[in-house]
């Protein structure tokens, strides 16, 4: 009775109040009801979708949907190319705002960003492994840092930097191909290389160290540059033996310290960068240059082990700037390297073109294996893209 009587005074509360206003109340079907709600749904349904794709795609978060936000700086790579094919190279990423945990990112246009296994020497620097794999096809590559950042929110895993390109190089046309192909082996400190899957190592490792033996010998305290023999595949003859590199064009000692060696497999050349100025007479720019040894492992005539300067001007004037970063081809004919130096090319439609990476990155061909009459050159590597009408 009570349940009734509730019934029966909400109705009559009710039922003035939609009488005095516009409403028209019609009486609607179940199905219709049905009808309205799931358009109702589905209009909800295509808004997530839409708010998705605007801020869910993101491939430096695939579990939240916000922007990358830049949270550290790049200032240069070294080095910022290779001539292909190349070994494993390490590589220097300089700038600024790195965390523990930052990851250096490999990106080319046709291809997902691959994480490079990486090491963070500092909030200003760090260091990677870029593969072979990587180096064996010419282009304009780009790389990157990606920081973890916050663990929650919408920023978690979206803290990235600038890209800067890294340029691999193919031999140029005109270059004349060994007998049997070589691979460079570009090697630094061995305490500091990166993790990197297991392969046989080489018979020539280029060394940074004082000294050739430090049992034996103290050394000056200036980083050198040395050739170690292992004597890995060589004839039972063979001895191993540490062999100087960056020697005084009289013998002497180096009077400052050298730096990022690379090596042709075959040990028969090796380049590097050295602050000392007596490796070559003249040498009296005060600037880092790139040298190459010549050291004559298994020439084929007479030869004499001696060292040239590579970063040097089309008419042989001294650079003007820094050069350092150096990378050896296969065949030990072309050396691309790093230099803040104006005066290395001719200012031509080419090399008057802007530059795609900091510093501006050269090629020079050595004209070692070449036919006769090939002329000693320095190029500034530009991508195709910037040379296409």
């Amino acid at each position: 009775m009570k349940l009734s009587k509730l019934r029966t005074t909400l109705g009559a509360w009710q039922l003035p109040r939609l009488a005095d206003s516009s409403i028209t109340v019609q009486p609607v079907s179940r199905n219709k009801l049905l009808f309205r709600a799931s358009r109702l749904i589905l209009r909800a349904a295509a808004a997530c979708c839409v708010l998705g794709l605007l801020f869910g795609c993101n491939t430096y978060n695939p579990y939240l949907g916000a922007s990358p936000t830049v949270t550290s700086t790049i200032t240069s790579i070294t080095p910022s190319g290779a001539v292909a094919p190349h070994p494993d190279i390490l590589l220097t990423v300089n700038g600024g705002g790195f965390v523990a945990g930052s990851t250096v990112t490999w990106n080319s246009s046709n291809s997902a960003s691959v994480n490079l296994a990486s090491n963070v020497l500092s909030s200003t620097q760090v260091q990677a492994n870029i593969p072979a794999s990587f180096l064996n096809t010419p282009g304009t590559f780009f790389v990157g840092v990606i920081a973890p950042g916050p663990t929650s929110g919408n920023n978690a895993g979206n803290n990235i930097s600038n890209f800067v390109p890294f340029i691999v190089c193919c031999q140029p046309a005109a270059a004349v191909p060994s007998v049997s192909p070589r691979i460079s082996t570009p090697s630094s400190d061995p305490s500091a290389r990166l993790s990197s899957p297991a392969q046989m190592a080489p018979r020539y490792q280029a060394i940074v160290a004082d000294s050739a033996d430090g049992a034996i010998d103290t050394g000056s305290g200036i980083a050198r540059i040395f050739l170690w023999d292992s004597c890995l595949g060589a004839a039972a003859a063979c001895a191993p033996q540490v062999i100087p590199i960056s020697v005084g064009w009289n013998g002497a000692d180096p009077n400052g310290p050298s730096s990022s060696p690379s090596v042709t497999s075959d040990g028969r050349f090796v380049v590097f960068a050295s602050d000392a100025n007596d490796l070559v007479k003249g040498d009296s720019n005060g600037w880092s240059d790139i040298f190459l040894r010549a050291t004559c492992i298994d020439a084929a005539s007479v030869c004499v082990p001696a060292t040239i300067r590579l970063s040097v001007g089309p008419d042989g004037a001294e650079a003007n700037g820094a050069s350092f970063s150096p990378a050896i081809g296969p065949d030990g004919r072309f050396v691309v390297f790093n230099s803040w130096a104006t005066n290395l090319v001719r200012p031509d439609s080419l090399n008057s073109l802007p530059a795609t990476s900091t510093p501006p990155l050269f090629l020079r061909d050595t004209c070692f294996g070449a036919a006769p009459g090939c002329v000693p050159t320095t190029t500034r590597v530009v991508p195709a893209s910037a040379v296409q009408p």
